[in-house]
């Protein structure tokens, strides 16, 4: 994820109007301590911690192996077995609606009425699935998995938080590292499809929202702004999974302990 790379083409704009919407609550005076808060929020009022168990996800990260370790096999104490329960989806259209009228309706409380429109308008002119998969597919993420979409959610967030970057082996990693902390919970092995389907697109809304706030200010020079979302990432991955995103390096490997 080249987000370092403010050289790219240009933002779409249906990309730019969801990140505007997203930079209007994280810099607006009478918002930023909520923003700074902002929770991945999910359909169902069922949030990231209630599905990641955090000593999973303490224990997956692990420590820094040692150097020539192979790269994309997983780390920490994940548990094998756990790959029965699957993270694969069949995606249905009338789930895709609901999941982006929800959004919508989120964004809204977030940013006022006005902006909630426009997030809406944006996700009705386009495939947001379909956006997201344009951004991630050169690390070899793809629609129809929730590691596919969990992975890119925090290989992004570690990249803004960091101010660094990915490549193709480091986020495949990440996924293969993730997909056993998914399965191996409870919480998520009662989700059905239609359930898995929503975890996973709202988790690509958010990214889009974010990706696009974020190479925004990159291009924009707004180093403020970006620094802004980089603390925001921070404080949601803190709160969400019990990860302090600066205290751990994106490796061949995937993530481990600083």
């Amino acid at each position: 994820m080249n987000a370092q790379d403010s050289s790219g083409p240009a933002i779409p704009a249906h990309l730019r109007a969801i990140g505007l919407a997203f930079t209007i609550a994280l810099t607006a005076p009478a918002s930023v301590a909520s923003a700074q808060d902002m929770p991945t929020v999910l359909p169902n009022n069922y949030v990231l911690s209630d599905i990641l168990n955090r000593q999973r996800v303490d224990a997956a990260i692990g420590s820094r192996k040692a150097p020539g370790a192979s790269s994309g096999r997983r780390t920490g104490g994940a548990d094998p077995s756990a790959t029965r329960v699957a993270t694969t989806y069949r995606a249905s259209p009338a789930v895709s609606a609901r999941v982006r009228r929800q959004f919508s309706e989120w964004m809204g409380r977030q940013v006022g009425p006005d902006g909630g429109r426009r997030v809406a308008q944006a996700l009705d002119r386009v495939d947001p699935v379909r956006s997201w998969a344009q951004v991630v597919g050169a690390d070899g993420l793809r629609p129809g998995d929730t590691a596919d979409a969990l992975a890119g959610y925090w290989v992004l967030n570690w990249v803004m938080a960091n101010s660094g970057d990915s490549d193709r082996t480091q986020v495949l990693a990440v996924r293969e590292q993730v997909r056993p902390i998914i399965a191996a919970n409870p919480a998520y092995a009662r989700l059905d499809e239609a359930q898995r389907q929503e975890f996973a697109e709202v988790l690509m809304l958010n990214f889009l929202i974010q990706h696009a706030a974020y190479t925004d200010a990159l291009k924009r020079g707004d180093r403020d702004t970006a620094r802004r979302l980089g603390d925001a990432a921070v404080t949601r991955f803190r709160n969400e999974m019990g990860v302090d995103l600066r205290q751990v390096a994106l490796t061949d490997n995937g993530f481990v302990r600083r």
